[in-house]
């Protein structure tokens, strides 16, 4: 670390490694502030609270035993070697601030160089004149340094004259910009469900210091007018989404498990939310252009299950051997009733199915089976095979439906189909639905 980084804000305001200082600080969770290059009692603060955290002597003063803590972060100091494509580090962070300085736009400085620095190395060296490759090395950063290509305002401002509630009268071009660039820099505050965090306010616009400069240099005394901010919608809009996903989970309906005992097993459901994003956007767009930040709390809405044990839909469970057929709202019990189940050469399939088909007065079809050979399609009527109602399940050309032989019921006579009476079949047809869970047990 260099002695500058100890002077007082005055003399270090602006420093790249203070930038790069202030982001090591807050990757490790010690500081809050913005990243402004000016080594003020938030900063030093901040100093001391990782050197307390660290077990190093605590006088506030980031010396090579407090740089040498952050690890692999302070590694590499700015010029030491080549900055390009996903890069990581103290160097980077330096290098952002520079060129954040130099009226460019890196999207955060976070000390990563990553597509968005890239772009913004490329343009810099154009407008230096520089060899324009998307690679920081020394002669850009000399560039850089000297200031070489930025575009630098001269003159005083008036006295009084304030951007957006900061007072930069009396300071001349060079400090208003810092003092406007540093006001901007603070950090966005938002917090949700008892916990906060911080959101660097480049990754969302670009504060046009250079333009309120220019204007507050014009201004009259006593002037007053807000910092425009150029908002990348874009941005907030993905940044938003990024909440919504890592904060809320969509609802968990309640489902069928299996059976438990032979009666249905059905797990609990879990309330979800979701971030109300509309709002959330406008108040970060709100604190952006804003300079004073106050903490955005993440507005978020319940959604409750539209499944739940309590309003959980039919279950029927058959007895395949008992010959009876159980049907369930949810775990409760409704009614008991006798069915008539496959014979030992087409048995009623065993497992788990759900009703796909229901039909009013069906047709029945002749199935690709031997004892069907030479029958033709009947219609509906009093021989009509399948009676007044069909449900078909998802187990191949299986269904429960009515029936005109009625002394079948209760024996193992069919061709696999679940016969009932026709009262019954019809009373069964208006209390079941498309998808209701059908379970078929050997007992």
């Amino acid at each position: 670390m260099t002695a500058a980084l100890v002077l007082p804000a005055s003399a270090s305001a602006g420093a790249p490694d203070v930038a790069a200082l202030q982001v090591a600080l807050r990757i490790r969770g010690t500081y809050g502030g913005g990243i402004d290059g000016i080594f003020g009692p938030e900063t030093q603060t901040a100093v001391r609270r990782f050197q307390r955290s660290q077990g190093l002597i605590v006088d506030g003063d980031p010396g090579p035993r407090t740089r040498a803590a952050f690890g692999r972060f302070a590694r590499h100091r700015l010029g030491t070697r080549l900055l390009r494509s996903g890069r990581f580090g103290w160097d980077v962070a330096a290098l952002q601030h520079l060129l954040v300085r130099c009226g460019f736009t890196v999207g955060g400085i976070d000390g990563f160089f990553g597509p968005r620095t890239r772009t913004v190395v490329v343009r810099y060296q154009h407008r230096a004149s520089l060899v324009v490759d998307g690679v920081a090395g020394a002669a850009t950063i000399r560039g850089l340094r000297r200031a070489l290509g930025c575009r630098e305002l001269k003159g005083t401002v008036p006295s009084g004259v304030t951007v957006s509630g900061v007072g930069i009268g009396g300071l001349s071009a060079h400090w208003a910009s810092i003092a406007l660039r540093s006001a901007f820099a603070e950090p966005l505050h938002l917090a949700a469900r008892g916990r906060g965090w911080l959101v660097d306010p480049n990754q969302f616009g670009r504060a046009e210091v250079a333009t309120a400069v220019r204007r507050a240099l014009h201004a009259r005394t006593g002037a007053h007018f807000p910092l425009r901010v150029a908002v990348q919608w874009r941005r907030v809009r993905r940044y938003t989404a990024r909440i919504d996903s890592r904060l809320c989970r969509p609802p968990v309906p309640a489902r069928l498990v299996g059976l438990r005992s032979l009666r249905p097993s059905i797990s609990p459901a879990h309330a979800g939310c979701h971030v109300r994003r509309v709002l959330v956007r406008r108040a970060l767009i709100r604190d952006l252009i804003r300079l004073e930040r106050s903490v955005i709390h993440v507005n978020m809405k319940r959604l409750l299950p539209a499944v739940t044990r309590a309003n959980f839909g039919p279950v029927i469970v058959i007895h395949r051997n008992s010959h009876r057929l159980y049907l369930y709202r949810g775990v409760k019990l409704v009614r008991v009733l006798a069915v008539g189940t496959g014979r030992r050469s087409s048995p009623t399939p065993l497992g788990r199915f759900k009703i796909l088909t229901k039909a009013r007065r069906p047709w029945w079809y002749p199935p690709a089976s031997a004892w069907a050979n030479g029958a033709g399609p009947i219609p509906p009527g009093p021989g009509n095979p399948l009676g007044t109602r069909w449900m078909g399940i998802s187990a191949p050309e299986v269904g429960i439906h009515g029936t005109p032989d009625a002394a079948s019921v209760g024996y193992s006579r069919s061709h696999g189909c679940v016969r009932m009476y026709r009262r019954q079949a019809e009373w069964l047809f208006r209390r079941v639905r498309i998808g209701t869970p059908v379970m078929i047990v050997p007992v």
